[in-house]
């Protein structure tokens, strides 16, 4: 009887002796975004290689929809059934929960799938975790507007507080600075069209989109600035350099970023498609828009000399501009993910102007109103229908609601034209008329370089059977136009490799590529869908891979940008690879206008 009773206490003291599994966030709060916390974890009485973190923000978010995790096995001690990892925080304005999930036979709990085959159950859940100023400015990104003496600035922050901007070409604003304010904008789960984008589960708050012009701004100067508002707060001081705008066109130039479909990475495993290859392109456009003025390469090239940039000092690098041609952040109804974007670019677009056009992954739906029989439209916004798209950003030229989606720009000796391909692009439509217009007005004298670009490209070799009657349609619209206004260039994305062609029209090559027109594929830059060559829209007989054709000069499946500068007599474009940031295709165009 007593070795019963022992026994049953032995038992009984093992049963409530096991230790009850825990997480917990430090620090708390968190100060500012992106600093580093640290979860710890301890009590997983049989730790496997499945037991993760999830990650959730707002902390009321389903149980079964974080916005990703971590394994714990990236932990060292994570066999002994406690561990810790750091990751950095974004202040998305919400805050923040951690839950630990370990696999389980049966449960009543809800259960988590994310491994085949494998039940994760909730075993410890950490306090919400908050930051000192949920309310935050940041994430800001520059853009031309129509007057060379101006910059657009925008930014997100908690609230509609007053958005203003100090700027100053003195670092420390003690001689003087000018002062700005704007316009605060937001949008709501209504504003979706479907799901994921229209569902509780996946909306988040999106914050308020601040828009405040810069004006009064001199050419060849460093401006530097900070932005938020009183009840915001305000950002750290960044910088930018203003364009050469000078009074004789001779002496303009133009230094450009072009790419398409970038994306973003996540600091944890994020349940949506990641483009893992983004970080390092965005890591590759910092060391090209980094490189001093006086050490360019493309001078170098054409055997010349920077020009004089007033009291502009060599050693800073020179006016540049992003042109992102459509597929953006890939959000896809997950709206999480503009924050992440967003807050990636900053780097670069708190720098130099973003300018950036429409493709299917912010617009196409299902009813969208241009959807004829030979497209290939779908529902790649998942939900969006680009209305997160039209909220965040804010290009040149009307201020209707094209305003993003047709536009144009000058940005020294070359004149951007912007179409969008996802919406009706046919003659006698609007955007065709409009485009036709602001093709005919450029001024070659002032401006001899025409670069037109759109999402979906015209000409590829590497196409998908379904993709072959929106190019045809594509080209037998808008390709006339490149030969009446002697278009020299059109970067296209979507097919996610790089390709460049002859001077072309009409599939033929021009007696040399200052008679035709240039097409390049950008579409490089992140996405991780590749299906380069795959012969599917040659017929049943194909050999798999499709053959380059003739007009094919140069293709390639590296992720990279593409950059190229301009003067008033030469054109200079390079394809950089991430690898090393090596130059893998580059070709030089002469202007016939100078």
């Amino acid at each position: 009887m007593k070795f019963l009773l022992s026994l049953v206490f032995v038992l009984y003291f093992l049963a409530f002796s096991r230790a009850i599994p825990s997480i917990s966030i430090t620090p708390y709060p968190v100060q500012n975004s992106n600093d580093e916390i640290t979860i710890t974890w301890s009590g997983i009485d049989n730790p496997t290689k499945y037991d993760i973190v999830a990650i959730y923000s707002p902390s009321n978010a389903s149980a079964t929809h974080p916005n990703g995790y971590i394994q714990v096995s990236q932990s060292p001690s994570w066999k002994t059934g406690s561990g810790s990892l750091s990751i950095p925080l974004l202040n998305v304005r919400e805050d923040y929960l951690f839950r630990l999930w370990s696999p389980v036979v049966n449960s009543t709990s809800p259960v988590l799938k994310i491994f085949t085959n494998i039940s994760l159950t909730v075993i410890a859940t950490s306090p919400p975790v908050i930051f000192n100023n949920p309310n935050e400015p940041g994430k800001s990104y520059l853009s031309l507007t129509n007057n060379t003496d101006e910059m657009r600035l925008m930014w997100v922050s908690g609230t509609n507080d007053l958005p203003s901007v100090y700027y100053s070409t003195d670092p420390k604003f003690s001689e003087y600075s000018l002062t700005a304010t704007g316009t605060s904008i937001t949008y709501a789960i209504t504003d979706m069209c479907a799901s994921p984008a229209n569902s509780t589960n996946y909306f988040r708050n999106p914050g308020y989109v601040h828009d405040v012009v810069l004006t009064q701004l001199e050419p060849n100067t460093v401006y530097y600035y900070y932005f938020g508002s009183i009840n915001d707060g305000w950002s750290s001081v960044r910088s930018f350099v203003t364009p050469s705008y000078t009074a004789s066109p001779s002496q303009s130039e133009a230094f450009v970023v072009a790419f398409g479909d970038l994306g973003t990475n996540f600091p944890f495993t994020a349940m949506v498609e990641t483009q893992f290859p983004a970080s390092q392109t965005i890591a590759s456009i910092l060391n090209t828009i980094n490189v001093p003025y006086s050490e360019s390469s493309f001078f170098k090239s054409f055997g010349g000399t920077p020009k004089q940039r007033g009291d502009l000092s060599p050693s800073l690098p020179p006016f540049w501009n992003i042109h992102h041609i459509g597929d953006i952040s890939y959000a896809r109804g997950k709206a999480f993910v503009w924050d992440y974007f967003l807050d990636a670019m900053e780097p670069i677009t708190s720098k130099t102007p973003y300018m950036v056009s429409i493709g299917n992954h912010e617009y196409d739906f299902t009813g969208q109103p241009f959807d004829p029989s030979w497209a290939n439209y779908g529902t790649d916004s998942g939900g969006e229908c680009g209305v997160p798209f039209s909220k965040r950003f804010h290009m040149t030229g009307a201020e209707d609601y094209s305003r993003n989606l047709w536009f144009s720009y000058d940005n020294g000796p070359i004149h951007f034209t912007v179409m969008s391909a996802e919406h009706d692009f046919l003659p006698g439509s609007p955007q065709y008329e409009w485009l036709y217009n602001d093709l005919a007005k450029v001024d070659r004298s002032v401006t001899p370089w025409l670069v037109f670009s759109g999402h979906r490209p015209m000409y590829t070799s590497a196409l998908a059977e379904d993709g072959i009657g929106m190019i045809n349609g594509l080209r037998d619209a808008i390709e006339p136009l490149f030969e009446k206004f002697d278009v020299n260039l059109a970067l296209w994305g979507h097919v996610h490799i790089y390709e460049r062609t002859c001077g072309i029209y009409n599939f033929t090559c021009a007696e040399n590529d200052n008679e035709g027109t240039v097409h390049v594929v950008i579409g490089m830059a992140g996405n991780t869908y590749q299906v380069p060559w795959d012969g599917s829209d040659i017929s049943s007989q194909g050999n798999g891979h499709e053959n380059q054709p003739d007009w094919s000069i140069f293709r390639a499946i590296d992720y990279g940008h593409s950059r190229l500068y301009a003067n008033q007599t030469n054109l200079l474009f390079e394809f950089v690879a991430n690898h090393r940031s090596l130059v893998h295709d580059s070709f030089t165009l002469t202007s016939k206008y100078n």
